[in-house]
């Protein structure tokens, strides 16, 4: 039976507000969660289990120094007071804002319910890398990320970061450990507290999750092992206790299994070889060196490579523009639809002191601050926006541009839109650009 009941009234302490349940969203083994409503607004309300009331004796204080920091970034679903019943002063569960329609449960892309764009996941990955190095550089850890607790827009890669419950001050003892599969190994051995480093382990294992659909270390050796009613599904024994990456490099042992882990082995070579290096890094080295693990920072990076790196093949497919491939060969790799070579996507290449970024001029992409002005990501407010028949660029900003087009300087007004050709150069104010058509 539920603990509570639609219609139900509840305290808000901090707002000194009464609350009425509406209806219950989901359950776990510590809580449930419930649609609330103060006022003319619904919340979630989270209301625990009494039995983990009694075992999280830290609860009520990470709570309430949740609470007091604030939220590092409107990605999380931060809590913002506790709620207690009528008549009563004992704490049973905490507010936070509601993660309604369009997000849904990160589970359905896992499932292959929901099937986003890579624009939206190459969107989603930079929210997730943004959020995490938002919480820890404010000192915290969350110490169990999972696909479980992440929502996620399917049309644009938006994300909402749930149960921030569990956020704790970096390596603070505490009963939270993690989830089986994505524990860092140091933390599954009871070797560390959870920290920042392993919550970028964890963090490459959500992101190898929603990029190749499966797990990292669960591979031919997953069909290899013995029944064991502790570690059901192997997550002791293939995660912590003997850790191998699927594509190791250097050991074979544990590859996807065809017919077992089909999405692994189909998406692995459709990705630029930069995010397959950053995975190699984390479940190679990173096992053993957290230190060796890819930071915050850098995955905020690559998914932005990857996101500028899109572009259409002429059967409609997204492909990724992959410079080291490109490099070496000097050809374009096969589409991964239709099998055919694709033509070379028009770009741009991008200057902003000693930095240079490639963006493929796909009609409708966008181009923000970070493309232009060296500035903070930002991806609601665009400078730019690429325009088909003729190829041009419009300019979506309070700022003149100026452009050299076949020789002819030109000045670029907001509002208006430049046409594009070969080896045309734009100036932007703080970055230049170099428009390539072939």
């Amino acid at each position: 039976m539920p603990l509570l009941q639609p219609g139900q009234t509840f305290i808000a302490q901090g707002m000194q507000s009464l609350g009425t349940v509406k209806g219950m969203l989901g359950e776990g083994g510590q809580a449930e969660v419930y649609r609330a409503r103060i006022g003319d607004t619904d919340y979630a309300l989270k209301w625990y289990l009494p039995h983990y009331i009694n075992a999280d004796r830290r609860l009520w204080g990470r709570l309430k120094e949740a609470i007091s920091r604030g939220c590092p970034t409107d990605k999380f679903l931060w809590p913002f007071d506790v709620a207690t019943l009528p008549r009563s002063s004992v704490y049973s569960g905490y507010l936070m804002p509601i993660a309604g329609p369009p997000f849904v449960s990160l589970v359905q892309l896992i499932s292959r319910q929901a099937e986003p764009s890579f624009r939206s996941l190459t969107t989603l990955g930079f929210h997730l890398a943004h959020g995490f190095l938002k919480l820890h550089s404010s000192g915290l850890c969350y110490r169990d990320i999972n696909f479980g607790n992440i929502f996620f827009d399917p049309d644009n890669g938006d994300v909402r970061i749930g149960d921030t419950d569990n956020v704790d001050i970096d390596r603070m003892p505490g009963g939270i450990m993690g989830t089986a599969g994505f524990m860092a190994p140091e933390v599954g051995r009871g070797e560390v507290q959870p920290n920042s480093m392993s919550d970028r382990f964890s963090l490459a294992v959500l992101l190898f999750y929603i990029f190749m659909l499966n797990h990292p270390l669960k591979g031919r050796r997953e069909m290899e092992l013995s029944f064991d009613g502790v570690d059901r599904d192997g997550s002791r024994r293939l995660c912590i206790d003997d850790p191998l990456f699927i594509f190791d490099p250097d050991n074979p042992s544990n590859r996807p299994v065809p017919g077992v882990h089909e999405t692994a082995i189909n998406f692995w070579p459709i990705y630029p070889k930069s995010l397959r290096d950053f995975f190699t890094q984390v479940f190679t080295r990173g096992l053993r060196d957290p230190e060796a693990r890819v930071m915050d920072n850098d995955w905020r990076k690559e998914m932005c490579r990857l996101r500028d790196a899109i572009f259409l093949c002429a059967c409609g497919a997204e492909l990724f523009f992959d410079l080291d491939h490109y490099k070496l060969t000097r050809t374009l790799a096969p589409c991964w639809s239709c099998q055919k070579t694709p033509a070379m996507p028009p770009r741009m290449r991008i200057s902003h002191n000693n930095d240079a970024m490639f963006f493929m001029l796909t009609p409708g992409t966008q181009l923000f601050p970070h493309h232009l002005e060296g500035d903070s990501y930002n991806f609601f407010s665009p400078l730019a926006q690429v325009v088909d028949k003729p190829l041009g660029v419009k300019n979506l900003s309070r700022k003149p541009w100026t452009a050299r087009v076949n020789g002819e300087l030109k000045e670029v007004p907001p509002g208006s839109t430049l046409s594009l050709a070969h080896d045309a150069t734009l100036h932007f104010g703080r970055t230049e650009a170099q428009v390539k058509l072939n």
